[in-house]
């Protein structure tokens, strides 16, 4: 049961208004004769919501800049200008052509060079952080930017016998989920209930009561995949908007180029400076990077500088300096991608690697052996890093694809092979704090059945499995005595969002320890029930059992009818703070853990026409532990499959009047089967000794080195290195043209 398969007693149907300009002032809204057409049951603008004294009328995550209808002014295409609810969406439609709007359009910039360039347009007059990490800068449109340093840049500069500078950039893109965008929303006296398919719950739950003023109820359904698009607030509270003026039920639902509206993969631009000795040890890298959030940051600027921390890589760097930007256009608001913008940084700092080990004569594998993390060093943030491995990824996608086939030995027909490999380092959201992060419970029911109840959101990656099976392990059960209640605000514990790469660890910590601490409840009532000592006692599926004594056992029904009913145990997962170690001394945790991995590419290149074909990928990743080894797996292709298309054609693209002009999935390409390379994926489990049963979390690991190991692939069948994705034929042929490969 997915939103759009919903329905609910006297709903209405909502269409929204979108802007056609990408930044403009509003003049006047007269939606009159679209409030007096049949079947119309009401009309939200800017002066019911300003009229509303118990709403206030912005949210946003970590930016409070999002109006739940455009206010003063528009500040991208397709902003939501106005709200019809209708008894059908037929005739929501039809009134939205009757509401006029008079604009008075403004200069726009569309990218991150005019945003930032002296006496751009500000997008934004006042900056409306509420995270205390944030630091605009006033009178520009940069609503944020920071700084991570280690050791002295300078010196390890003047210590390089070698520097390398290159500028990258990557375009913004849409994460394409299979599920649309939708909400449904309902508002009572006592309450608020919303149905969406959102990652993150619990906090949309407490947005919707500080900005409504009433408690909220946050239930997801199965969800058709979010990467990112759907983790933080979009659409609820315009929803729950348009319910409240409705008195009745509300459900939206977006088009597919509405969604393209939505949310977005932020543009980045970037400039990589590395020194190197004359042997490839690395000794210092200045990285600077820049971030287009769009119009509203809501999270993108907290996107950007979490990933300060991984900016320069998996590697032992004793000098280095990251300077980040979170920058205000006049695009579509940006959202996390399956991994942030981890993946641009790898394709620069990967692919400058390669370009360094070609002018050292150096071989790219031996380069990055050289310089990779090992267990025990001490990360840029100050972490000391445990379970790293990062060293036998890269030995295994090495060998996964056998021996190296230099460029001519293997071109025929126009075309030439070649290959290439990149590593990348992880993090996961983690606050500074010793925070409680995540909750579980696991409850014995009076049907003698174990219910595990979570806030994680089941979005295809497989989390109620994986919550099943530590849950029946933890309590000592078959996994078949399970069942999972997830997602629901009103009836599961809190939990912070299903976002980086978390679930696995956080969640299944959290049932880990309800598990443990019920099955301890069950050990004790068995044991005063058969009179005999709890460590003789086993557990199966039928109840609880003397371990070698036939027929003295009790049901589990017979101890929750003991208990006087259902028998609940609730569990926590703890993150952030410091972590001591043997000798006591004292380390930041500023990922609860890292996760490591590699990627290598065989790719064949047409001289003639430019176009590239991914013959073979093997990825590796170090998982700590599969807890489902298939569907861990599965997250790793899976990963390689999403960056495929960015790395080779995806790309939105605006016109000249910052209009958008890839809108659908007729002009905007996806991967498809023909687009599949052989896949040689492989976990490699090294248990991190805080996970539950040694497990890290891996969803994003996998796409995050695909577009670096394609443009190293491509580099080394034609020479030729690509600063830039997509690749698309035109491209590449262009760059081959230019150096006469």
């Amino acid at each position: 049961m997915y939103l759009a398969d919903m329905d609910m007693p006297g709903m209405a149907h909502a269409k929204v208004l979108r802007s056609p300009f990408p930044h403009a002032r509003i003049v006047s809204i007269d939606a009159s004769a679209a409030r007096a057409l049949p079947g119309v049951v009401c009309v939200l603008t800017r002066d019911e919501v300003l009229a509303d004294s118990t709403i206030d009328p912005y949210y946003g995550y970590v930016y409070r800049d999002v109006p739940i209808v455009a206010i003063d002014k528009v500040r991208h295409e397709g902003d939501i200008v106005a709200v019809v609810v209708a008894e059908d969406e037929e005739t929501a439609e039809d009134a939205l052509e009757l509401i006029d709007v008079e604009y008075d359009e403004l200069a726009s910039v569309m990218d991150i060079d005019a945003a930032m360039a002296k006496g751009a347009i500000q997008v934004h007059e006042v900056f409306k952080p509420i995270a205390p990490e944030l630091r605009p800068v006033e009178g520009t449109n940069i609503c944020h930017h920071s700084t991570l340093a280690k050791g002295d840049i300078e010196q390890g500069f003047r210590e390089a016998d070698h520097i390398f500078e290159d500028s990258y950039s990557a375009p913004a893109v849409q994460h394409c989920a299979l599920e649309l965008h939708g909400c449904i929303a309902s508002v009572g006296d006592d309450e608020i209930t919303v149905w969406t398919n959102c990652q993150s719950p619990f906090p949309l739950r407490g947005e919707l009561q500080r900005m409504f003023n009433k408690p909220a109820r946050v239930i997801v359904p199965y969800v058709g995949g979010g990467f990112g698009s759907k983790s933080r607030d979009r659409l609820e509270a315009v929803v729950v908007a348009a319910a409240k003026l409705a008195g009745r039920p509300v459900r939206l639902l977006l088009t597919q180029e509405e969604t393209f509206q939505t949310f977005i993969r932020p543009a980045l631009t970037c400039t990589v400076r590395t020194g190197v000795k004359s042997d490839g040890t690395i000794v210092a890298r200045h990285h600077r990077f820049a971030v287009d959030v769009g119009a509203y940051s809501i999270s993108g600027a907290r996107s950007a500088n979490n990933t300060l921390k991984v900016a320069t890589g998996p590697y032992r760097i004793p000098h280095v300096l990251v300077e980040c930007d979170a920058v205000y256009t006049n695009k579509p608001p940006s959202a996390p991608y399956r991994g942030l913008p981890t993946t641009q940084h790898t394709m620069a700092y990967e692919t400058q690697l390669d370009r360094i080990a070609n002018e050292l004569g150096l071989d790219p594998i031996e380069l990055r052996m050289k310089n990779l993390l090992v267990e025990g060093d001490v990360h840029v943030t100050g972490d000391l890093l445990r379970s790293v491995h990062a060293k036998d990824c890269l030995e295994k996608v090495s060998s996964s694809l056998g021996p190296q086939l230099k460029g001519e030995a293997v071109a025929s027909n126009g075309t030439i092979r070649g290959r290439g490999f990149s590593c990348s380092i992880k993090y996961t959201i983690t606050p500074s704090e010793p925070t409680l992060a995540t909750e579980a419970g696991v409850e014995l029911q009076e049907d003698g059945l174990f219910e595990i109840r979570i806030g994680t959101v089941n979005m295809g990656q497989g989390v109620d499995t994986m919550a099943a099976a530590i849950g029946a392990e933890a309590v000592g059960v078959p996994i078949e005595s399970v069942r999972i209640l997830h997602s629901d605000t009103a009836l599961v514990p809190q939990d912070h969002g299903t976002t980086a790469s978390r679930a696995t660890f956080h969640t299944g910590n959290a049932v880990l320890d309800a598990g443990t601490k019920l099955r301890a409840e069950l050990l004790s009532t068995a044991s005063d029930l058969l009179e005999e000592d709890e460590v003789r006692l086993e557990l199966s599926a039928a109840g609880v059992a003397v371990a070698g004594s036939s027929g003295r056992s009790v049901s589990f029904v017979d101890i929750a009818r003991h208990r006087g009913g259902s028998l609940l145990a609730k569990g926590e997962c703890w993150v952030g703070g410091v972590y001591t170690d043997e000798s006591g001394k004292e380390y930041p945790i500023a990922s609860t853990f890292w996760t490591f991995g590699s990627v290598g590419a065989e790719v064949e290149v047409s001289r003639e026409t430019g176009e590239i074909r991914v013959l073979r990928i093997a990825a590796a990743a170090n998982v700590g532990k599969a807890v489902n080894p298939e569907q861990t797996k599965a997250q790793l292709e899976g990963g390689v499959t999403f960056d495929l298309g960015p790395s080779l054609f995806e790309r939105l693209v605006w016109g000249d009047g910052g209009q958008l002009m890839t809108t659908t999935l007729m002009d905007y390409p996806l991967p498809t089967l023909h687009t599949m390379p052989e896949f040689h994926v492989d976990l490699l489990e090294f248990p991190y000794d805080q996970g539950p049963y040694g497990a890290n979390g891996v969803g994003e690991m996998g796409g995050v080195m695909v577009p670096a190991a394609i443009i190293n692939a491509v580099y080394d069948a034609t020479g030729v290195l690509f600063h830039e994705v997509p690749l698309t034929p035109e491209t590449v042929l262009a760059g081959l043209e230019a150096t006469g490969a």
